[in-house]
């Protein structure tokens, strides 16, 4: 899967559990969390070791429009499959920046940005329905189930291989991988998740 390149960046911070797992936020969530990467729009811009960009621009009535056209779709799809809407909608923004005809230089589309191989083991036969609103949501609302069923409900580590791949997470011990992308993505979609951005304003005559 590929996302649209976008000026957004976020720093990303970085906490160790009792565990050992590492915990990522935008933010220092408590003291606990140290800085581990500081970015901005050039250097995110000028990336080229993640899988991929983000994707997630400032707020305009256009923008929130097409947020709100995919709102109840999302909340079918998500009551169908058993997720929370808030976590699908936050992909969604990060992947496509709500946007069904985005399509990536790698070849991924629609609202999930999904790429081919992934579409089609969802049911997705055709450019057509790639761009299809909801055939893309419910397959990438099936296919983020599935990944945090094979994460074992670490909604962070899922959404690692959302960006980077099953593969790329399984050779680096299950963990979320050093990819400067995915180190970004994790915490953005988190972050978007638990802190919906507001909807945009309409101009004043």
């Amino acid at each position: 899967m590929a996302a649209m390149l976008s000026s957004h960046a976020a720093d990303v911070y970085v906490s160790t559990a009792e565990d050992g797992s590492l915990r990522y936020a935008s933010e220092p969530l408590d003291v606990s969390y140290q800085l581990l990467l500081r970015d901005g729009p050039s250097s995110v811009a000028a990336a080229d070791a993640g899988p991929r960009t983000l994707s997630g621009t400032a707020s305009s009535p256009a923008r929130e429009a097409r947020r709100r056209a995919l709102q109840p779709i999302v909340a079918a799809a998500a009551s169908r499959h058993g997720m929370a809407v808030e976590l699908v909608m936050a992909v969604i923004e990060t992947e496509s920046d709500f946007d069904p005809a985005a399509v990536s230089p790698a070849g991924a589309r629609g609202a999930m940005q999904l790429m081919p191989a992934t579409g089609l083991q969802y049911g997705l036969r055709s450019v057509k329905d790639f761009h299809d609103p909801t055939l893309n949501i419910d397959a990438g609302v099936r296919h983020l189930r599935d990944l945090l069923r094979a994460a074992g409900d670490n909604t962070a580590l899922a959404l690692a291989m959302y960006n980077a791949g099953r593969g790329k997470v399984a050779r680096h011990g299950d963990r979320i991988p050093p990819f400067r992308e995915t180190m970004l993505y994790v915490p953005t979609v988190l972050s978007r998740a638990t802190n919906p951005h507001p909807p945009a304003r309409s101009p004043q005559p």
